[in-house]
C-alpha cells in the first residue's frame, strides 16, 4: 500500500517514519504492507500528518511477466536437479 502525506515541521519523533518515506516537494510517499497500513496511519496521525491518499500498489504488466519468468526458471532448475 502507498501512503501519500504531508508532515508539518519535522520533530525528532518523526525521524523513523521519514526514514521509510521518499520526499517529493512538500509531500512524502511511503510504501507499507497491508498488515502495517493501519499502524502506519495511526503513527502519522499522531505526528499531525495530513494524509492525502492511500492507494494499493499494483505491479506493472512488465513486472508481473518478469515474476512469471523467474518462477518458471526456478521450477525448471528444481526439476533438473531432482531428475539426476
Amino acid at each position: 500500500m502507498e501512503i501519500l502525506f504531508e508532515l508539518p515541521g519535522s520533530s525528532p519523533s518523526a525521524a523513523a517514519i521519514i526514514a521509510k518515506a521518499t520526499k517529493t516537494g512538500d509531500r512524502y510517499r511511503m510504501q507499507v504492507s497491508e498488515e502495517e497500513l493501519y499502524a502506519s496511519l495511526e503513527q502519522l496521525r499522531g505526528l499531525g500528518a495530513k494524509i492525502l491518499s492511500v492507494a494499493q500498489v499494483k505491479a506493472s504488466l512488465e513486472e508481473y511477466f518478469m515474476h512469471l519468468i523467474e518462477a518458471d526458471r526456478a521450477q525448471g532448475a528444481a526439476v533438473e536437479v531432482s531428475g539426476k
